[in-house]
């Protein structure tokens, strides 16, 4: 297994010693965030940031009309803090007559016992509710598995989900990886899940491939994984033409049943610029007889691998080459920046390809033990190329906002002593993107300034960026989990590839505590149960400039504003009740403190006026919520 060493700058800038970790269950302490620099400064020549404030006007692309709210539902629960080590799979689905399916890494258990319950959850909503969400976080599998991706055939009207198996403790050949189970069901919802373990291994003691993507065109599944685990527990690894632990194409024709392809190397997947592949690190999409791969990693080329007759023959593009081709975490290398392993592609209505990708810096210098480099997390950008323009076309369409407007991030140390982080992964994350004709929707993990924990330590949210011109141009981000309120974290999202009633699907999951906080890396944590939410928005929101604005349907009350603001020792808010309720107001400090709670019992109908008595309040910024009849409604105001 390579280590990784990780480089930390402090706020000024200063390089802070590197630190040793494993991979597998990371420790890192005292780590901080450098100052967000320019784009020029921080980034390769190449990459020019350009168009990244402009909104750009729609193009016209039909889209259909939806609601005209946002709606986030909890569809199921997790105890497995982890949906990805770095890509994004596809985890939601919109599905004819609005119907949408989801699924998840669920596990009702925990590290301590291996997370034997880990399987594949599933949760549907059938056009007017979501199933039950206890339910629907028990597997579908009939064994133990990880790490689903969902596919659905419009031909047969299939449900598909690929996981990978792992074998659970306390089994024959526990902790080995032995092939993909592929579970199908006919019918959007309700039936039953039909689980059959495929592409396995014709010797247990050769892993078996994990981590895949899968996608339906036409009448093909196209399978995309890598052939091993790096683990302990799979000590044999799969070197195939002199490239260890590879990535492998698979196709499934839906019409016989028959794995046409199986396991193989991509034409130009070659060693002289591949020395090992990874997991995670890895998109795919396919409409029509297209089919795209994306490939990255924070010390490998940048790869996109095109077919246009259903994965027959394929092209490649290095995007963005890596200096030291084949690089084998030996030699020495400078600074360099690269990707961080988090990729995605999407296929517009002409079968181009747009690639997004976080952008990574690492470094390995002399002295250095074998097997081990550096990296450095705070790194803000991400990157996007469109098959069919230069590859020093690159550019930045989207980076976590600096909201106070002072030319840079203040964020806090994200990553804390016990581990708690998102493996390898930069400040500005994770994308995962859909295209629907000209017009093309990212969205990613992104840091927020305002919204920190009592240590300091900042959430995250779930960012949006849009082009409605095939990526000419693109908007201004868009926090589309803002509302939804502070102290949350909201990590892995993934998108639906498709919309069927004018809205956008997402799926990710949400908790008050921030970065990979279960038992696995704090022993004394116990069983952490993480929240599967569901999100849809509407499109024409999107482009309206509401989301974030009227997020969400409130017809209990509305909040005018607070006054005095600035203000010294009390304030008010005046708030237009519906009805009559009960009111509960809270005020916390930029640190997540809470000052100050108070509940008002029935609050007559019409305008009131909400005194808050602070008392000696420290100078500073604040925000209050007000939450009544399950509405919650949050602000900002400044004590003086």
């Amino acid at each position: 297994m390579k280590k990784i060493l990780l480089l930390s700058f402090a706020l000024a800038t200063t390089l802070a010693n590197a630190q040793t970790i494993q991979k597998a269950n990371p420790a890192i302490s005292n780590i901080a965030v450098p100052a967000k620099k320019s784009v020029t400064d921080d980034v390769k020549p190449s990459v020019v940031r350009t168009d990244i404030n402009k909104r750009p006007t729609n193009s016209g692309t039909a889209l259909g009309k939806g609601a005209s709210f946002s709606k986030v539902t909890k569809i199921g629960e997790t105890s497995n803090n982890q949906q990805t080590n770095g890509s994004i799979y596809t985890r939601v689905y919109s599905l004819p007559n609005g119907k949408v399916s989801a699924t998840w890494t669920s596990s009702q258990d925990g590290p301590a016992v291996g997370s034997s319950s880990r399987g594949s959850g599933y949760n549907h909503f059938n056009g007017t509710t979501w199933g039950n969400s206890t339910q629907a976080s028990l597997r579908i599998d009939p064994e133990r598995t990880g790490f689903p991706c969902y596919a659905y055939s419009s031909a047969t009207n299939e449900e598909m989900i690929l996981s990978h198996i792992v074998k659970a403790p306390n089994t024959p050949n526990a902790g080995a990886a032995t092939g993909l189970m592929l579970n199908r069901k006919t019918g959007l919802g309700a039936g039953t899940w039909t689980g059959t373990a495929v592409l396995d291994s014709s010797d247990i003691k050769i892993p078996g491939i994990l981590w895949n993507r899968s996608v339906v065109s036409g009448n093909y599944l196209h399978v995309f994984a890598s052939f091993t685990d790096s683990g302990s527990t799979q000590p044999n690894r799969v070197v195939i033409n002199g490239i260890r632990t590879p990535q492998v194409y698979s196709r499934l024709n839906l019409t016989n049943n028959t794995w046409e392809v199986k396991k193989v190397l991509l034409p130009g997947y070659t060693s002289d610029r591949i020395y090992s592949g990874g997991g995670d690190n890895y998109a795919m999409d396919a409409k029509g007889n297209n089919v795209a791969i994306l490939i990255g990693g924070l010390s490998d080329d940048l790869q996109l691998y095109k077919s246009g007759d259903n994965g027959n023959t394929w092209t490649k593009t290095i995007i963005d080459s890596f200096p030291e081709p084949a690089f084998d975490y030996i030699k020495t290398i400078d600074t360099t920046y690269s990707n961080d392993g988090s990729v995605s592609v999407t296929l517009d209505g002409n079968g181009n390809a747009h690639c997004f990708w976080a952008l990574g810096r690492m470094i390995r210098t002399e002295g250095t033990a074998n097997g081990s480099y550096s990296y450095f997390p705070g790194q803000n950008d991400i990157l996007y190329w469109r098959e069919g323009t230069p590859v020093d076309s690159i550019k930045s369409v989207a980076q976590s906002p600096d909201l106070d407007g002072n030319g840079q991030l203040d964020l806090g140390t994200n990553w804390r002593a016990d581990g708690t982080r998102y493996f390898s992964n930069s400040i500005s994350t994770m994308p995962h993107s859909m295209s629907m004709g000209d017009t093309v929707f990212m969205i990613f993990s992104g840091m927020t300034e305002n919204d920190v924990d009592a240590n300091g330590k900042n959430f995250r949210d779930v960012f949006l960026a849009y082009s409605t011109n095939a990526g000419v141009s693109w908007s201004k981000m868009i926090n589309l989990t803002q509302f939804i309120g502070f102290n949350q974290e909201q990590i892995y999202a993934s998108i639906s590839p498709t919309s069927t009633d004018g809205n956008l699907h997402l799926v990710f999951t949400q908790s008050s505590s921030i970065g990979a906080y279960d038992a696995t890396d704090n022993p004394d944590a116990g069983l952490v149960v993480y929240d599967i939410m569901h999100l849809s928005v509407p499109i024409t929101s999107i482009f309206e400039g509401t989301v974030g604005i009227n997020n969400v349907k409130n017809e209990v009350f509305n909040v005018i504003n607070n006054y005095p603001n600035p203000f010294k020792g009390s304030t008010n808010i005046g708030v237009n009740f519906a009805k009559s309720v009960n009111v509960t107001v809270k005020v916390m400090s930029v640190t997540g403190q809470e000052v100050y709670s108070q509940t008002f019992e029935r609050i007559p109908a019409g305008l009131n006026n909400l005194e808050l008595n602070l008392g000696n309040i420290s100078a500073g910024v604040y925000f209050y919520s007000i939450e009544a009849n399950g509405f919650k409604t949050t602000g900002k105001m400044i004590a003086e």
